[in-house]
């Protein structure tokens, strides 16, 4: 219950915290991918939608989305800022059959949503569900900012955002649990008159090697699969800390 009281808090203040996140790249990237593939279809499935920043570039370069979350509150967001060429779903990346319908073109599950799942059978129900959901010679693609060789432990960082109305302060530190990676958020914001302090939103990643992923992806049926690095196309997973590994696969006939 508390979780839910405060992710309704933090929603409307989501797109302030995370300023400066290059979401055009990224939807470039992908859209490229798709060409390079010969990917010409128009029908996407994006798992882990957000408040909808990356469903909007989407949209705008003519993709037909169908944009999946597990919170209720950034869905109503992201439904009033693409109000046209997408359709929002409630349901959970692991049990993707329950909110789900047929098969897509793309499917892209993205910002680092893969490391919800804490163990490799969490991981494995998710990655079934984007093969199973994806078209013939379509493609899969996820990323990941967090890998068991990447992951710092013990590391404390600042994040502030002001726009002359909204002042967002972010204090995160970070600890590794076995092989899981706990990050620990605490947010101070003036909007206005009003000041808010929240605190405790905990978030709990599984953390694997690269080559979990792509073995995990080769054993629910992929057989063409590749890792990028930070929305480049260069290959190879990377392990630095703050990058990006971008994971590939393609459905064959």
């Amino acid at each position: 219950m508390y979780k839910r009281a405060l992710y309704a808090q933090l929603a409307q203040y989501y797109d302030k915290i995370y300023w400066s996140k290059d979401y055009n790249q990224e939807v470039g990237f992908l859209a490229k991918l798709f060409q390079r593939n010969e990917v010409t279809g128009r029908q996407l499935l994006e798992v882990g939608c957000g408040t909808g920043n990356h469903t909007k570039l989407f949209v705008a370069r003519g993709y037909r989305v169908t944009a999946l979350d597990l919170s209720e509150d950034v869905l109503r967001i992201a439904e009033r800022k693409v109000r046209r060429g997408a359709t929002f779903v409630q349901g959970d990346m692991r049990d993707l059959d329950s909110a789900v319908e047929g098969k897509f073109d793309a499917v892209v599950c993205l910002f680092s949503t893969i490391s919800y799942n804490l163990t490799r059978s969490d991981l494995k129900k998710t990655i079934r569900g984007l093969y199973e959901h994806v078209k013939d010679d379509g493609i899969v693609a996820f990323d990941t900012h967090f890998t068991k060789r990447g992951f710092l432990d013990g590391y404390r960082g600042e994040d502030i955002f002001d726009d002359g109305k909204v002042i967002v302060a972010r204090l995160s530190t970070s600890k590794r649990v076995g092989d899981v990676g706990e990050i620990s958020f605490t947010y101070l914001i003036k909007d206005g008159r009003k000041v808010i302090t929240l605190r405790n939103d905990v978030h709990r990643l599984g953390l694997f090697v690269p080559e979990v992923f792509l073995q995990v992806m080769h054993e629910v049926g992929f057989k063409s699969t590749e890792a990028y690095s930070d929305w480049t196309f260069r290959r190879g997973s990377n392990t630095a800390a703050f990058k990006d590994t971008v994971f590939v696969g393609r459905r064959r006939a």
